[in-house]
């Protein structure tokens, strides 16, 4: 009996140790699902470091981030940097990486698995230019070049512009401008603005219509009503004359903005004017003052100073002279001496004398028509503005700025009108500006050729004044 006890006991005792030893091992089954491996056993992937040569497009300080375009490649890359990134100028010297300009093309080499920048250094090769101050450049989007310098260079089809650290169009550039240029193998991958451009608008010059306003370094445009000129920033003296009157006037041009001028202190004073009634014998004489012909119905109004007069007639003499207007109303009588039809000689005189007169009448009153229509302003047809200060050649097309609408169109600094509108097109390299009340002034390059083809443009809506202090 004592031995059947003991075998009881044992059993139950074998039970609770196999209860205990399956409890033990839920428990530690189940910590075991809540237990990560710890970091220095983590298989890590191998680094891919990847070099090439690329335009710097952005640098985010903040972020710590440098977005780049590879060289001939259209496609951007944007990367992470920490301070150990290798930064090095073109002399092999460390350099913070906020000193790095846009557009710069660099080498660089970045860990393509964790999109790091691992190193940026600027290139010295001889196949790299940095071409800086440039001024006077034309950029011609039809042929996709810039002319430098005198040099024509092929912009690549991935060209990028930059201007105050912000990415442009390429048509925003100016030929007021003075940028720099970045090229690879003599092809321009890159355009800086270092310094842009302002607009000023003129007032109270009415008294120099028809004379020449010259600001900036290349700025020499006629002046005609409702002017606003696109000039490049900096501190200038204005100079407007017509005639032997002239005036000048200093003007800072802020990027971007508009700079509005008066000249109502340096105007043309009023010119004092003597009235001079002519009588001419015969009646029908043509009289031409200072080369222009005059109408001798009336008092003639003429400034005070020394004049020239030219009298001339079918079958009479001509007559050519100088006189001093210095009173306020004067009587002149002239006759002319009638030619001598009975004389041969006079005969042969006269004939020679009257063509001589007719091509002298013929010439004066050609130039005095030729300054009277260079002096006045047409619209064509259907409603087209003419263009008539730009330099080039005139087409039978039109371009059309249909957006933004509302804003006032200039062209090369000459006001046309408010868009939409249409206007004449004139070959060769031009700016058209816009501007409205409340925003900001923009201007953009065109180019155009004798190809046939009427040209529509719309572009961006202005930035509005208001958004930028809010």
């Amino acid at each position: 009996m004592q031995v059947q006890k003991m075998s009881r006991f044992q059993k139950k005792y074998r039970l609770a140790i196999w209860g205990m030893l399956l409890f033990l091992i839920c428990i530690v089954t189940s910590c075991g699902n809540k237990v990560e491996a710890p970091a220095y056993d983590e298989e890590v992937e191998p680094v891919e470091n990847v070099s090439l040569l690329a335009v710097v497009c952005n640098i985010d300080d903040v972020n710590g981030k440098i977005t780049l375009r590879q060289v001939g490649d259209e496609e951007e890359r944007e990367l992470t940097y920490t301070g150990g990134a290798d930064v090095k100028n073109a002399y092999d010297e460390i350099m913070p990486i906020s000193q790095v300009e846009l557009g710069s093309i660099v080498d660089i080499v970045y860990d393509a698995n964790r999109d790091k920048l691992e190193s940026l250094h600027m290139n010295r090769e001889q196949q790299i230019q940095k071409l800086e101050g440039i001024e006077g450049a034309v950029v011609d989007l039809l042929a996709d070049t810039i002319v430098a310098g005198g040099k024509t260079y092929q912009m690549s089809g991935s060209v990028c512009a930059f201007s105050d650290n912000t990415e442009i169009g390429m048509d925003e550039i100016c030929s007021e401008d003075k940028i720099t240029l970045w090229l690879y193998n003599n092809i321009v991958y890159s355009v800086y603005v270092e310094l842009g451009h302002g607009y000023v608008r003129l007032s109270d010059y009415a008294s120099y219509i028809g004379g020449t306003v010259e600001i900036g370094y290349d700025v020499i445009v006629p002046v005609t009503e409702d002017m606003l000129l696109t000039v490049r920033e900096g501190t200038y003296t204005l100079r407007i004359a017509k005639g032997e009157d002239a005036g000048t006037k200093e003007v800072t041009v802020i990027k971007n903005q508009e700079t509005a001028l008066s000249l109502a202190d340096i105007a043309i004073e009023p010119k004092q004017m003597g009235s001079i009634l002519f009588k001419v014998t015969p009646s029908d004489a043509a009289v031409y003052i200072d080369r222009r012909r005059v109408n001798t119905e009336g008092a003639v109004e003429i400034p005070f100073g020394k004049h020239k007069i030219h009298i001339i007639a079918d079958g009479y003499e001509s007559y050519s002279a100088s006189f001093n207007v210095n009173y306020a109303y004067k009587v002149k009588e002239y006759t002319l001496k009638k030619e001598d039809e009975d004389s041969s000689e006079n005969t042969s005189k006269n004939t020679s004398t009257t063509s001589s007169t007719s091509q002298r009448e013929g010439s004066v009153a050609t130039e005095a028509a030729t300054q009277t229509t260079s002096e006045s302003t047409t619209s064509g047809e259907n409603g087209v503005k003419d263009v008539t200060t730009a330099e080039g050649t005139k087409t039978s097309n039109t371009v059309t700025v249909s957006a933004p609408a509302g804003a006032s169109v200039y062209f090369d600094g000459e006001y046309l009108g408010i868009a939409p509108i249409s206007f004449t097109k004139v070959t060769g390299s031009h700016i058209i500006t816009l501007s409205q009340t409340g925003y900001l002034s923009k201007s953009y390059t065109v180019n155009f050729t004798d190809d046939g083809k009427d040209i529509p443009l719309q572009y961006d809506a202005l930035i509005s004044i208001s958004s930028l202090i809010e």
